[in-house]
Order: C-alpha cells, then sequence, then structure tokens
C-alpha cells in the first residue's frame, strides 16, 4: 500500500492511496469465512453455506467494507505521520472507473481532496490599540435609575376599570422600607442611602459586564480586520454541502459562507496565539471557571446579594463537572478567558469615558 500527496496550490492537495490485491484480499477472505459460518440460507445447514454462494450474495459488498477500512486506515496514517494540517476533512473524489468484482480483485487507487490550513500570522503589539469604555455613575444617572425603580414597583391605582379595557394609572412607589424590603428582602437594606449605595453598585456591576462585553468584541474585530487569511473557498463550500445532514442548495452554501469563514479564521487566529504561547488548560482551570460562571449565575436569581456557602457551591459545581458537554463548555471559556487577558496584556488600551445614557443609547 503506497500514499502520496499532491499539491494542486498552497491551498489545495490530493491524497492518493495506492492498495494492491495482496493488500486487501488476506482480510477479505476472513470476512468471507466468518460469512459463511454465521450465514442463515434457506436450503444450507448453518456453516455449510458454500463459500460461492456466500460470494455471489454478499461478496462486494465485504469488499468494499474491507477496501474503505483499508483506505480509511492508510489515509488518517499518512495525515498523522506527515503532519497535515488540514481544514474540514478529506473528501473522496469520484471515480467512475472503479469496478468492484470479488471473483477479480484488482489494484486501485483512490484519490481524496483536502484543503489544507493556511499560514496564520498575528499581529498583537503595543502598537495594536484598542478602545475600551469606562463608564461612571453619577448622581443624575442614580436617580433617574431610582425613578425607573418607582415606576415599576408602583402600584396600579384602576384596576377595575384596567379590567375594562382602559390604560393603567400606577401610582408610584416610595422610597420606604417596604420598597426596600420588595426588592432585597427584610433587613437588607434599611435606609435610602443603602438604597442609593445598593443600586449604583447594581448599576456599576452591569456596566463592567457591558463594558467588558463591548471591549471584547472591540479585540475581536480588530484582530479579524487586521489578520489577513487565505482559505480555499472552493473545498471549503464542498465540506459544507457533504457534511450537512440535509440538502443544502448553492444558494443557500453562498449566503451561509461568510458567517463560517468568520468563525473558521477566529478559530485560525485564536489557535496561533494558543499554540506559539504555549496556553495550557488544566483541569483547576476548567473547574474554577465552571465554579465562578455557577456563582454569577445563582447571582442572578439571588435578590439579596448573598452567595451560597462555598461548601454547597462546591457540591453544586461538582456536580455539574460530571457532564462531558458541561466540561467541554468549561474548557472552551475558561481558554477563551484566557486568550483575552493574554491579549489585553500585550496590546494598547486606549480608555475613554462615556455616560451611562450614552453608552446603551447607542448599543
Amino acid at each position: 500500500m503506497n500514499s502520496t500527496l499532491t499539491n494542486t496550490d498552497a491551498l489545495n492537495a490530493i491524497i492518493s492511496i495506492e492498495i494492491s490485491k495482496e493488500d486487501y484480499l488476506p482480510a477479505v477472505e476472513k470476512a468471507l469465512t466468518t460469512a459463511k459460518n454465521n450465514a442463515v440460507i434457506k436450503g444450507f445447514r448453518k456453516g455449510f453455506v458454500p463459500i460461492g454462494v456466500v460470494k455471489k450474495m454478499y461478496g462486494n459488498s465485504i469488499l468494499l467494507d474491507e477496501l474503505n477500512k483499508k483506505v480509511s486506515e492508510a489515509l488518517n496514517k499518512h495525515i498523522e505521520e506527515h503532519k497535515i494540517d488540514m481544514l474540514g476533512r478529506p473528501l473522496p473524489l469520484p471515480n467512475e472507473n472503479i469496478q468492484l468484482d470479488i471473483n477479480n480483485p484488482i489494484d486501485y487507487t483512490f484519490q481524496y481532496e483536502i484543503g489544507l490550513a493556511p499560514t496564520v500570522d498575528v499581529a498583537i503589539n503595543k502598537s495594536t490599540k484598542v478602545t475600551k469604555n469606562l463608564i461612571t455613575i453619577d448622581d443624575k444617572t442614580l436617580d433617574e435609575e431610582l425613578e425607573k425603580v418607582c415606576v415599576r414597583y408602583g402600584k396600579v391605582t384602576n384596576e377595575e376599570e384596567v379590567k375594562e379595557g382602559k390604560e393603567p394609572i400606577t401610582e408610584k412607589a416610595s422610597l420606604n422600607q417596604e420598597l426596600f424590603d420588595q426588592i432585597y428582602g427584610p433587613g437588607v437594606v434599611n435606609s435610602v442611602e443603602e438604597f442609593r449605595e445598593k443600586v449604583r453598585t447594581e448599576l456599576e456591576g452591569f456596566s463592567v459586564s457591558s463594558t467588558n462585553n463591548q471591549f471584547k468584541e472591540n479585540i475581536y474585530n480588530t484582530l479579524m480586520e487586521n489578520t489577513k487569511i487565505e482559505l480555499p473557498d472552493a473545498f471549503l463550500k464542498k465540506f459544507i454541502k457533504s457534511s450537512n445532514e440535509k440538502p443544502i442548495s448553492d444558494e443557500q452554501i453562498e449566503i451561509e459562507y461568510p458567517s463560517f469563514v468568520s468563525g473558521l479564521k477566529w478559530n485560525l487566529i485564536t489557535g496561533k496565539i494558543a499554540k506559539d504561547n504555549d496556553f495550557k488548560i488544566e483541569m483547576a482551570d476548567i473547574k474554577e471557571f465552571s465554579k465562578n460562571a455557577l456563582r454569577q449565575q445563582l447571582m442572578m436569581y439571588n435578590p439579596t446579594g448573598q452567595g451560597l456557602p462555598e461548601e454547597t457551591l462546591d457540591q453544586l459545581n461538582n456536580s455539574m463537572m460530571s457532564k462531558e458537554e458541561h466540561v467541554k463548555k468549561s474548557y472552551d471559556g475558561a481558554l477563551e478567558q484566557k486568550l483575552f487577558t493574554f491579549i489585553e496584556s500585550q496590546i494598547t488600551i486606549d480608555e475613554k469615558s462615556v455616560a451611562f445614557a450614552d453608552f446603551f443609547d447607542k448599543k
């Protein structure tokens, strides 16, 4: 058995697998014997079916199965041994001249088209400037938010008329202990000053989360714009079509292709950064990321702002970590976290102050 790679251009190649009858016949004969021993055919006792009958009924399908196994093994071995960095997976090239005949074994050549991963050069240095907005919660913003809270928790004074289809008339809630207890639970907040600081802290947390997400988006856009990557477009479109579970038209592929390319390009960029800087994600990193994500999620449903005891949080996290899908998701999250932390340390961050209303009105 012999395998060769021929480059058609910088991003495309063909792997040829030459397989002689001596390579596959022993496996075919063994499979035929197994089929003969297990075949249940009317008129013959089990295990006594003539080999000619078995060949006639199952021979070509057995031949095809064994050829596929041998070729697949050779293909994977060639890719692994030569460390070929591919995009997608190999696609078999059609060959109408191949004829399967169990009674006349011959040598075969199978060919596979592959898309080669491009060379990626990611420029990350202090000349790379990315904007990061900073929001300060001033008294005006806080007063406006408190007004919204009082309206949100106000009482409808014309309930009977509302039942008849009229617009509700709402009496705003007052900044008093009843409102504080309703929002945060009894005794958590005990004065207007404490309530204002509580709301200010929540607005600051929301603002930091929002600006951090925007900052990540700015980093993404900057790297995507500054990194030129050529792709084997024709091959990738074939790959998409062959990989789709349901038939997909060429027109639909053209519509979806830009989104596919964006995702692939980002994976190539992040993969290059991770490889060049020898990123390693340990199980402890995955577990810690999962725990922090779980803590934040639970805080969303806890109006008092009081977290669970660490022991209880650990028990919940251990339960989540027993699920393979959750571990993979947490791994991706931990890797992304490390990636963005590294990028931030390499670039120049252009911090700009922005008013709360201006930031969220633009979004």
